[in-house]
């Protein structure tokens, strides 16, 4: 009986995910990436690697005392990562670098994930939740060597890395015509490597909504959230302190420093919007910070950031739909993908305020090796000016 072409082809496509569901237990190798597979595919398992090594040198320095050169491992992360019974991910992380300097090491990620509703991902540990665009996706796609200071300040009160939460991050299309949505939400504790903040509380989100694409236009809308009910400080009063490097991570030093601030609780709120046309991708965030403190009245801070992206060698960023942001560039041909970039940003403290301009350049020779090179011109407080010069080197396998 001759078997229709339909029926041919939909064989065909069934075939590769036949091949993968019989595969036998054992090593696989994804060019350098192995995975050991057991149990008949109910258990995996793979070493995660990730290595930025930095160079920072501050120039153009008016004052004295003011941010100083220096060399750093910023991320020296070794673990392993894979699946329990096909719905279940788990993934444990040590960190052996930091922010300089930094003479300990600690866990950075400890987590499970059930992924079998399809349309949502439910997570509980140590772990980076999907709060603000810089921090959603990957560190190893953030085109600059640090994320914008109002970032940072923001996740400071509920997320950011190594955080103790638990939380579902949805995702999907909306309606017809290529629109989609991503929505988080967590309710949190502590940071798992700061020793002083184990009874903090806190609750954080984020939503976008990527509108149907207009020709080569993509343009998505969002909001970010995060609040602290219980600042957790211990030992000492309950307290919260807004404070971040110059945007890279060689010196210690934080001049951008609201103080202890003596408070009961805390909170950041404000839109995001991002896209691409073509080859050039813009993302723009704005923060409103507020404090309750307890024996004053009510502090507001704000902050903001815009930055584009052009990829010159190369295809442009793609969006992820499992977290709503733009990853890096594929490295593809003999040359790989380059990209150049600008930023500015900002962050008003009261007693501080920092704003820098940033113009870097990232090299992808590999989907796992990157180049990156840097200038910033910047200045925190009312008059101290720098100028600073930051090169990595990074692998993520």
């Amino acid at each position: 009986m001759r078997r229709s072409p339909v029926l041919a082809f939909a064989l065909m496509a069934a075939l590769p995910a036949a091949a993968q569901e019989a595969r036998p237990d054992g090593l696989r190798w994804d060019g350098i990436a192995p995975t050991l597979q057991l149990a008949e595919g109910n258990f995996t398992v793979r070493p995660l690697v990730r290595l930025d090594a930095d160079l920072g040198s501050f120039f153009g320095q008016d004052e004295p005392g003011g941010f100083r050169s220096g060399v750093n491992l910023r991320r020296g992360r070794l673990g392993l990562g894979g699946t329990v019974l096909r719905d279940f991910t788990y993934t444990f992380v040590w960190e052996f670098g930091g922010s300089a300097p930094n003479d300990y090491n600690n866990i950075y990620e400890a987590q499970i994930a059930y992924t079998g509703l399809g349309w949502a991902t439910i997570r509980a540990g140590l772990f980076t939740p999907q709060h603000m665009p810089e921090y959603a996706g990957s560190s190893f796609d953030l085109p600059f060597m640090e994320r914008a200071a109002i970032t940072n300040l923001a996740a400071s009160l509920a997320t950011g890395d190594t955080r103790e939460a638990a939380g579902i991050e949805g995702r999907g299309e909306l309606g017809g015509g290529g629109a989609r949505w991503n929505a988080s939400a967590y309710v949190t504790g502590g940071v798992g490597s700061t020793p002083h903040d184990g009874r903090q509380r806190g609750a954080a989100g984020r939503a976008v909504v990527l509108l149907p694409p207009m020709g080569p236009v993509q343009f998505q809308i969002g909001a970010d959230v995060a609040a602290q009910f219980h600042p957790g400080t211990d030992p000492g009063p309950q307290a919260v302190r807004l404070r971040d490097y110059p945007e890279l991570r060689v010196d210690s030093r934080r001049f951008l420093d609201s103080g202890s601030i003596r408070a009961g609780q805390a909170w950041a709120v404000g839109p995001e919007a991002a896209g691409r046309v073509g080859p050039l991708y813009l993302e723009a965030v704005w923060q409103r910070l507020t404090v309750e403190p307890t024996d004053g009245p009510t502090r507001r801070f704000d902050g903001w950031y815009v930055e584009g992206l052009l990829t010159v060698i190369g295809p442009a960023r793609e969006r992820s739909n499992e977290t709503g942001t733009w990853r890096r560039p594929k490295a593809e041909g003999r040359f790989g993908s380059v990209e150049v970039g600008l930023r500015y940003s900002t962050a008003d403290l009261g007693a501080t305020r920092q704003s820098i301009w940033t113009a870097g350049v990232n090299w992808y020779l590999t989907d796992r090796f990157r180049l990156q090179a840097q200038y910033e011109n910047g200045r925190t407080g009312e008059s101290r000016d720098f100028q600073a010069i930051g090169m990595r080197a990074s692998f993520n396998l």
